[in-house]
């Protein structure tokens, strides 16, 4: 059996926010990258705008694994926001006219995650060039949080599926000696949950994704070992 083409992804930031429920005053961040947030990314380097039916089609065109090499640390940062029309609480209910509310916004600090993406041969082409070439600048979950590094790490046929290649893919400087992942495809081991990240027709329209969880212990030398 032919091993898998992967490309591999390098989200690296010095912030990442990957909303998961984020409403009205109250904006989260996931400890993963979401699915819809990893294909806003491609998208926005293809030049697709946010109503383009491809974009759906490329959600649907592509499996997905993602392994937090760092996890991060969280942060609280607030934003003052004023609304022309009225804003909406957290609790659903709307403001006074040209109110203003603070806004709270959580991002993941330092944080370093490899995105693994099988998919077939023309969209893997045309993610390969536009991550080569961004159409749009591109960014890390919200527009504020710059890539330090390139995000394409490159294309791979090393390994026999994304659970392969998230076992065995070389880990990031100062990664955890525990990765934890969460991957698309189904595997012998390991709990699984619901995520609504996966796009549906229509501006900013999510199902439920089901994403299989686990952990990779790292085998880390000692250098004490070395003396």
């Amino acid at each position: 059996m032919a091993n898998a083409v992967l490309l591999a992804l390098r989200l690296e930031g010095v912030l990442q926010s990957w909303g998961d429920h984020a409403k009205w005053e109250t904006r989260d961040s996931a400890d993963f990258p979401s699915k819809s947030g990893v294909v806003g990314l491609l998208a926005c380097a293809m030049g697709l705008e946010r109503d383009n039916p491809e974009i759906t089609t490329l959600s649907d065109s592509v499996q997905i694994a993602v392994r937090a090499d760092r996890p991060g640390t969280r942060m609280l940062d607030f934003h003052t926001v004023q609304g022309r029309p009225r804003l909406y609480t957290a609790a659903g209910a709307r403001t006074p006219d040209k109110s203003t509310i603070v806004s709270k916004r959580w991002y993941l600090q330092d944080a370093s995650f490899l995105v693994l993406i099988e998919t077939d041969e023309p969209w893997r082409e045309r993610i390969c060039q536009a991550l080569k070439a961004p159409k749009w600048p591109i960014y890390l979950g919200r527009k504020s949080c710059v890539p330090s590094r390139p995000v394409l790490d490159g294309i791979t046929t090393e390994y026999e599926d994304l659970l392969d290649a998230l076992r065995r893919y070389p880990p990031a400087e100062r990664a955890q000696e525990t990765l934890y992942y969460e991957c698309e495809i189904p595997q012998d081991s390991g709990a699984s949950y619901h995520r609504a990240d996966a796009l549906l027709p229509g501006e900013r329209a999510f199902t439920l994704r089901q994403v299989y969880c686990g952990a990779i212990q790292r085998e880390v030398c000692d250098v004490s070992d070395k003396n």
